[in-house]
């Protein structure tokens, strides 16, 4: 009994040695079998080349001119503003206006000055006298009392000068209906008429004018 055991154990050792030899070449062979693969790398090869350059062309050189002294002592006029201005529409026609003309020069005088015109004066502001209202209800005369007692009316006109203060300096009588009237209008002027004064460029002065008075009595 112990000896099968014995046989037993010694042919499993050599078979598992055998099976390991085995497997040992069987790797072995498909190690050596592999293919090697090598990389080959390409290599560029950079050629550089000096390429010479054309030659530039010679420089020409002019020969100086000798300049006169007449050139020499030629100045330049400073260059003068254009003040013309052109004018041009914006419509679709295009169409341009032309240049102003420009405004005439002033006379010579005969000394060779030039002679600027002189502006022609402007008119005096004239305003006429009239009567001060403060003093309306003193215009009327006094009707007389023959011409009411004979219920007779009528009309005076009286031709007055009036003063720088706007009293009444001077009155004479042009047209009436009777000597009555005419005296009650000049006596109410001299007396009771005043008027603002007329004025020359704001200064009072003295002016004439006619006033009409009517005499009607009271229905």
């Amino acid at each position: 009994m112990y000896a099968n055991q014995q046989y037993r154990s010694g042919i499993n050792a050599g078979s598992l040695a055998a099976a390991v030899a085995v497997n040992a070449g069987v790797i072995g062979a498909l190690l050596l079998s592999a293919p090697v693969i090598e990389a080959i790398r390409q290599r560029t090869v950079l050629r550089v080349e000096n390429i010479p350059l054309a030659p530039p062309p010679p420089e020409i050189i002019k020969p100086e001119t000798p300049r006169t002294a007449a050139e020499n002592s030629v100045v330049t006029p400073p260059e003068r503003p254009d003040t013309s201005m052109a004018v041009t529409s914006t419509a679709s026609s295009e169409f341009a206006l032309p240049p102003l003309p420009l405004p005439p020069l002033p006379p010579i005088a005969p000394g060779g000055e030039t002679a600027t015109a002189s502006e022609p004066p402007l008119p005096p502001v004239l305003v006429d006298a009239r009567p001060d209202p403060r003093f309306a209800r003193d215009m009327q005369p006094a009707y007389p009392a023959g011409e009411r007692r004979a219920e007779r009316e009528g009309m005076a006109t009286v031709r007055i000068t009036i003063g720088t203060d706007g009293r009444i300096v001077a009155a004479e009588c042009v047209a009436a209906t009777n000597e009555a009237f005419c005296r009650a209008t000049r006596s109410q002027a001299l007396a009771k008429w005043r008027f603002r004064p007329a004025t020359r460029d704001g200064v009072a002065v003295e002016t004439t004018r006619e006033m009409t008075v009517r005499f009607q009595l009271e229905s």
